[in-house]
């Protein structure tokens, strides 16, 4: 197997599937736990809905010095985490290189950022992709956001474009402050399994139990605005336009998980008469 710096090359670079499918759903979420937790359920109804699933990690690094041992370690939670909701994982460090073990420079909305996510994007071309919303506390979400965001507006110079764009919210200190949501999936049925996805996680800045905890008050309070006991909530970015059609594939495939925001006496829209 091919190293780099010790690291093994399956554990920063991304692999194809080996069985065609005819949907992909990308998740881009900063860190190696983003994705599994503020979107696991839905990534995994996908999956189970025949989609190829992906969880791309551009900004990993770890701000504490790991020995050899825990290093390799949190690689292993970090693919065992996305195997257990049915995704494989691209890790990439800043400007696409590998992840680093020990780097305290935040991540940036630069040129190369951008572009390190725009080849992942070129290369693997997903149905439906799904981000960091822009406003975030944690200044790696926004950056990875943002550069996300750009590389998709250019995703049709290389004469492809994702059919739906999402946002996802992350934790109650990071973006849910500022996030209304326009739809909601119910995330009962596989909370189990995100349940022990998190839980696979043992390192600095990612403890499984604690990312277990904020996940379910989370979902909960989600979950009881919507009407269920879980639920995770998303914006739409982008819906299909011209050839691509009029029918969201989200709202499709996940009819039965799926509900619009908004109560009969609080309609969705009142917020623009306040």
């Amino acid at each position: 197997m091919i190293k780099y710096k010790g690291i093994p090359a399956s554990s920063i670079t991304y692999r194809k599937a080996v069985n065609h499918v005819s949907k992909k759903a990308l998740f881009i979420g900063a860190h190696n736990d983003d994705c599994e937790c503020a979107a696991g359920a839905t990534a995994a109804l996908l999956a189970d809905k025949g989609y190829e699933t992906v969880f791309l990690n551009p900004a990993v690094r770890h701000r504490t010095p790991l020995s050899g041992e825990t290093f390799w370690e949190a690689l292993r939670q970090q693919d065992e985490a996305a195997r257990l909701l049915g995704a494989r994982k691209i890790v990439m460090g800043p400007h696409g290189e590998p992840p680093y073990q020990y780097d305290d420079v935040i991540y940036t909305n630069d040129r190369e950022n951008m572009l390190a996510i725009r080849r992942v994007l070129q290369e693997e071309k997903p149905d439906l992709i799904f981000i960091h919303w822009p406003k975030d506390n944690h200044v790696d979400h926004a950056a990875v956001s943002r550069c996300s965001m750009d590389a998709i507006c250019l995703a049709p110079c290389g004469g492809w474009s994702p059919r739906e764009v999402y946002a996802f919210e992350a934790g109650p200190y990071q973006t849910m402050v500022y996030f209304q949501p326009d739809l909601y999936i119910t995330a009962d049925s596989v909370m189990d399994r995100v349940k022990e996805s998190l839980l696979a996680f043992d390192q600095p800045g990612a403890g499984g139990k604690w990312l277990w905890k904020e996940k379910e008050v989370s979902a909960a309070f989600r979950g009881h605005v919507a009407g269920v006991r879980y639920a995770e909530a998303f914006k739409i970015l982008k819906f299909p336009v011209g050839d691509q059609g009029s029918e969201l594939w989200l709202r499709k495939d996940l009819e039965e998980y799926f509900s619009w925001a908004g109560f009969n006496a609080y309609p969705w829209g009142r917020k623009y008469f306040l």
